[in-house]
């Protein structure tokens, strides 16, 4: 049994904006997490590209082509482009780029039992109206109408009429219908769901958590101020390789762990005589670089400063803002006393926690 299958990614993404195929989700873009997902069954992927893209490099597993100005015409030189002897061919949107490995094998072996052609669907959950010109014409059967999904199946030699047929629709099951073929559902899935307008990025994203921690000791010999989040509180500072901020270090570490890229020292040693005294809200936004390169985008911080002295509580709204500023999103700075335990409860020092959530 040979598996082609077509992935259509040649859309401009008017209504999101822009590529959308190219948007990152966990630091993978839409179109190879479906390439990724797609290679469970397939023998062979063809993905139809915007033209003028470039194109990447092809192999005889995955061969890239421009697309065209209709889903149609996408699908059509995507087909030609698989070429013969396969026994199936799947069609796939890569705006739907989470459809699960299971739901390629239900419609491929909904395939290998004879249909002609697969969907998968889901049920609608929301009651469904006929609306013309603002008013509600009718209220329909929801138990008889489903939301159909990608990926799509059919016999080689029934998408060869479909595409011979020339003619445009919003998916090709509705032209195999046309052509008298009996279109077969099988169980779809809410992962499956297709990116459209830039908000639905949020529903697929999984958070990222990931959790930041510094202590550094006080200069015992009284050294320069006290930073945290870039602000001056006066001497003691807190003895470090760079300016000591133990508070943006945390922070560095919180969103480079739930990126997972590593720790701030990963990033930036303490060896390196460039970094002495470097300024660490600096370095945290090189860290945030890192991140947003990744795909991902900070979503929050809730930071707890762990130190008896100095007073931090008139101070901790102005340090959430600093941070905002970097991060461009919302900071809790907390401040707690450790009473009277170990050397941070002895005074020696300053610890902060960090935890923070990307998207």
């Amino acid at each position: 049994m040979t598996v082609g299958t077509l992935i259509v990614a040649a859309g401009s993404g008017e209504r999101f904006g822009g590529l959308k195929q190219f948007e990152r989700v966990g630091g993978v873009t839409l179109l190879d997490s479906a390439i990724a997902h797609a290679r469970s069954v397939s023998n062979r992927i063809v993905v139809a590209l915007p033209v003028g893209v470039r194109l990447p490099d092809s192999t005889p597993e995955l061969v890239y082509t421009y697309g065209d100005d209709t889903r149609s015409g996408s699908v059509a030189n995507a087909f030609r482009a698989l070429g013969d002897g396969f026994d199936y061919v799947l069609i796939h949107d890569a705006a739907r780029p989470f459809a699960s490995e299971a739901l390629f094998e239900r419609v491929v072996a909904a395939l290998a039992r004879g249909c002609a052609a697969v969907v998968p669907a889901i049920a609608s959950a929301d009651t469904l109206k006929l609306v013309e010109q603002g008013m509600v014409r009718e209220t329909l059967d929801r138990s008889r109408i489903v939301r159909v999904q990608t990926p799509q199946g059919f016999a080689q030699e029934v998408l060869a009429e479909v595409v011979q047929a020339d003619r445009d629709a919003t998916d090709e099951a509705a032209i195999a219908e046309q052509l008298g073929y009996p279109v077969t559902v099988v169980a779809g899935e809410e992962l499956a769901a297709k990116v459209t307008v830039r908000s639905d990025l949020d529903r697929l994203r999984t958070p990222r958590v990931g959790l930041g921690f510094d202590i550094h000791p006080f200069d015992p010999d009284g050294g320069g101020d006290l930073i945290l989040a870039g602000e001056h509180f006066g001497p003691p500072g807190l003895v470090g390789h760079s300016d000591g901020d133990c508070l943006a270090h945390a922070v560095a570490d919180a969103i480079l762990g739930a990126a997972g890229i590593g720790g701030i020292g990963d990033l930036f040693s303490d060896t390196d005589p460039a970094l002495r005294g470097a300024d660490s809200m600096e370095l945290l936004g090189q860290c945030l670089r890192e991140v947003v390169a990744k795909g991902y985008q900070v979503h929050s911080i809730d930071a707890t400063i762990i130190a008896e002295r100095p007073r931090l509580g008139p101070s901790l709204g102005a340090l959430g803002q600093a941070l905002e500023v970097v991060l461009g999103t919302a900071v809790l700075v907390k401040a707690k006393r450790a009473e009277g335990l170990g050397a941070i409860g002895a005074g020696l020092g300053i610890a902060t926690l960090v935890v923070a959530s990307l998207l």
